[in-house]
């Protein structure tokens, strides 16, 4: 085993410890971002790791334990996104993670890779597959990527959003994603905009009230 996996396995187990210690309620799907405020809880350290891993080992040497090591980091740096941000530059290891985020339990560094697909030019067709997942922050993400990286899709895709009732009415998620929506056919300058706004300023949903108020501007 290479110096570097060791490293990174070693800093992971140490987060690890410390995390059930002090946060044992936290878990993939409730996590504020917030782990480099601890003290001693090794998040740094383990964020460094996984940056050296990136640099110095290549993606076609990657077995399945580094590859869940990293998704693992990735997701915990949800915050300051250095590791996604760094991703961009490898594109190699960009699209495994990727392409292995999907359907995985680490949704936190899902939406972390859909927000950058555009970014790596190998990878903006799995804007597709991350726009069709289940996580609703995942899937807004994605929208939002589309719009840069194909304004000719987007709008079918705002609107399809906008419609699908996938989420209940009244709910936050209902919300956001019309709100995504909306933000879309802007800035894509959609002829379906008006239509759009007028509907969003007849429901009861405060923010997406406001963000179509803002449009009028």
């Amino acid at each position: 085993m290479r110096e570097e996996e060791k490293t990174l396995y070693r800093e992971i187990q140490s987060f690890r410890r410390w995390a059930e210690k002090y946060h044992p309620d936290r878990d993939e799907e409730n996590d504020n971002g917030e782990w480099e405020i601890g003290v001693d809880n090794h998040f740094d350290e383990m964020v460094d790791a996984a940056l050296n891993v990136i640099e110095n080992i290549n993606s076609s040497d990657a077995g399945e334990d580094i590859i869940e090591a990293l998704l693992f980091a990735i997701a915990r740096d949800n915050e300051c996104e250095r590791l996604a941000d760094e991703l961009v530059k490898h594109a190699d290891w960009f699209e495994l993670l990727a392409k292995r985020s999907l359907g995985t339990r680490y949704i936190n560094a899902q939406w972390q890779f859909a927000k950058r697909v555009g970014e790596v030019e190998k990878c903006k067709e799995l804007i597709y597959k991350f726009i069709e997942t289940d996580d609703e922050y995942t899937s807004r993400m994605s929208l939002q990527a589309l719009a840069e990286i194909n304004p000719e899709k987007a709008e079918g895709y705002a609107i399809r959003f906008w419609n699908r009732g996938k989420y209940p009415e009244g709910s936050y998620e209902d919300e956001y994603q019309k709100i995504m929506a909306l933000h879309v056919l802007y800035t894509i300058g959609s002829d379906k905009l008006d239509e759009y706004r007028e509907k969003a300023l007849v429901l009861p949903y405060k923010w997406l009230k406001a963000n179509a108020e803002s449009m009028n501007e």
